[in-house]
């Protein structure tokens, strides 16, 4: 059964998500953007209607899900209004820019019983799911660091606060810790569970976007994970010297795990691995799962569970977490103290 789709957002990212869709073989039969000739080229592309206004994308009764690909500040708008037409909804990252808007969603979404996929694409990694599933032969946990270094020249920075939206914090939410930071915060929880509170400190280009982020997160679990997130022009750094320095590394009592993943935009080129070191045999494993493009598997993941009516996951809940997080990231910062992780309750 073919999925039928709408796209709120035709910039960039939108052709991630048209990849995965024609991969899995759904229809996309309308597309919207405020840009009529950005729109028209994307319709042109899949032989579908357009629009600059996404309220005529939703009313549309062919619609059955829809993709947000919209700037950050635009995502609650956008998904409470496909939520009310009733159509499902895979939201990019982040899935709002503060957490008072991510509990709006988290309540829309629960009352409405609609599937909705926050598009943490890098959980769909095979290198990172293998990582998850040799966590537990670290035993007890003890500590952890994940570092996600991309490269960005300092011509980039000094735009900061301009017309594009990504450097446009008010538009954005922030800057590395948001725009990079956030797929690794995922991927934390993904694999070693639920942060407790914070101490962190932040770096600010012109005191207007964060460029690099240091912070400890006290575990629930009792351990700790050092998280760094860094916008540096720095080309040779990472583990294929290309600029782009990405990993998570966690040390239990029976070893020690590190899982490196790849430049974000080639998934279906670089190789995400994963290194075990192990106490119970002395020796160090490396595995190297196939390459899989991880926007694919998520498009595939969120048009199974429309088709199937199953949870979604990375779902509504993980998108406030990664939202809280962040915000307690910044508050620590600001106010030079450990801040506690606002949890929501449990769904009743």
């Amino acid at each position: 059964m073919s999925v039928r789709v709408g796209i709120i957002g035709c910039g960039g990212i939108s052709g991630f998500h048209l990849r995965g869709y024609e991969a899995v073989g759904a229809q996309v039969v309308h597309v919207a953007d405020a840009d009529a000739d950005r729109a028209r080229a994307r319709a042109a592309a899949f032989g579908c209607d357009w629009t600059t206004d996404y309220r005529r994308l939703l009313e549309d009764p062919r619609v059955e899900c829809v993709s947000i690909c919209t700037p950050n500040h635009l995502h609650r708008e956008h998904a409470e209004a496909a939520l009310a037409a009733g159509k499902h909804v895979l939201c990019e990252k982040t899935m709002t820019t503060n957490p008072a808007d991510a509990r709006a969603l988290v309540e829309a979404v629960e009352k409405s019983g609609l599937v909705f996929q926050v598009a943490y694409m890098k959980r769909f990694l095979p290198a990172v799911r293998k990582a998850r599933e040799l966590v537990p032969r670290l035993g007890k946990l003890l500590s952890g660091i994940v570092r996600v270094y991309h490269p960005m020249s300092r011509e980039g920075l000094d735009s900061a606060g301009g017309d594009f939206w990504l450097l446009n914090p008010e538009k954005g939410g922030g800057g590395v810790l948001v725009h990079s930071g956030s797929h690794m915060l995922d991927m934390m929880r993904f694999l070693v569970g639920e942060p407790a509170a914070v101490d962190a400190r932040s770096h600010w280009h012109k005191g207007i976007i964060d460029y690099y982020d240091t912070a400890y997160f006290q575990m629930e679990a009792g351990f700790t994970m050092f998280f760094e997130s860094g916008w540096l022009d720095l080309p040779n750094l990472g583990v294929r010297h290309n600029g782009w320095d990405e990993r998570i590394e966690i040390t239990g009592e029976n070893g020690r795990l590190k899982v490196y993943t790849m430049w974000w935009t080639r998934p279906e080129i670089e190789e995400p691995f994963v290194r075990f070191y192990s106490a119970e045999d002395r020796e160090v494993h490396e595995y190297h799962p196939e390459i899989a493009d991880c926007f694919v598997e998520e498009v595939k993941a969120f048009v199974e569970a429309v088709r199937s009516g199953t949870p979604a996951s990375p779902n509504v809940r993980d998108g406030y977490m990664v939202q809280a997080m962040i915000d307690a990231v910044y508050r620590s910062s600001a106010e030079g103290r450990r801040v506690e992780i606002e949890k929501l309750e449990d769904p009743g």
